[in-house]
């Protein structure tokens, strides 16, 4: 009985040991800080889009980060670029379906606007 008592903080432990993070978060935390603090958007995306990357290699793009990026770019006018990266978080986590469905539909909204103001 003394013996199982004693190996028990050692498996509780040994349970906590992973193979690493789930997620390549890469350099969106700093990013995001840069961006809070100044506000420089083409440096946020530089940022993002460099997790984006190294997750992609990974296989391990974070919940979010896609959507984030899509985001970033709507507010840049982009709606058509924002579109794709709507779509890779839904693809990416089905979870985000229903506000993925919104934001692909504004985007979508936003480009035949545009094309309306190009004509």
């Amino acid at each position: 009985m003394k013996l199982s008592l004693a190996l028990l903080p050692a498996v509780l432990l040994a349970g906590c040991a992973g193979p690493g993070a789930l997620y390549e978060w890469g350099s969106y935390q700093p990013a995001l800080l840069s961006y809070t603090k100044t506000g420089e958007a083409a440096k946020f995306e530089e940022g993002l889009r460099e997790t984006i990357e190294k997750g992609e290699r990974k296989e391990a793009v974070p919940p979010g980060v896609y959507a984030e990026l899509g985001y970033l770019l709507m507010n840049t006018d982009r709606p058509s670029e924002a579109m794709v990266y709507f779509e890779k978080e839904k693809a990416a986590f089905p979870e985000s379906a229903i506000l993925m469905d919104k934001m692909i539909e504004g985007a979508e909204r936003a480009t035949k606007e545009e094309d309306k103001n190009a004509s």
